[in-house]
């Protein structure tokens, strides 16, 4: 009977721990693709996206911008100029408008993924800014 209680309540604690999300505030801000999983998935959308920053601003515009040779981010392949975004928090969502985008947010210990459900391509994203 000990260990039932014990086990209870271990499961409820590791629920709460597992069903905490991100908020609009948190996701607010500019974030730097580090790595990118399943890139043979998508290989064209990989190498656009490879150090690419996502631009999600609190006025709900949205932008994702390459990295140039030179160093510089500047608009090329991936054209979300003048986009929006909107977030569910209940489904960890985040969709844009002009190319429909969805990204699915996601976090394992410390790391922050955006999958995008069109493609299936998972960004590991850091927020330097």
């Amino acid at each position: 009977m000990k260990n039932a209680i014990m086990l209870f309540v271990l499961a409820l604690f590791a629920t709460s721990v597992h069903s905490q999300s991100l908020t609009q505030k948190d996701l607010t801000g500019t974030w730097l693709v580090t790595n990118i999983e399943n890139s043979s998935s998508n290989l064209k959308m990989a190498t656009a996206m490879k150090n690419a920053v996502i631009n999600l601003y609190a006025d709900n515009s949205f932008e994702i911008k390459e990295k140039q040779d030179d160093g510089t981010y500047s608009y090329k392949s991936t054209t979300n100029k003048n986009a929006t975004w909107s977030y569910n928090q209940s489904t960890q969502t985040i969709s844009t408008t002009r190319t429909k985008m969805t990204l699915k947010v996601s976090q394992s210990g410390s790391k922050t993924y955006f999958t995008d459900a069109d493609s299936g391509l998972k960004f590991e994203v850091t927020k330097p800014i």
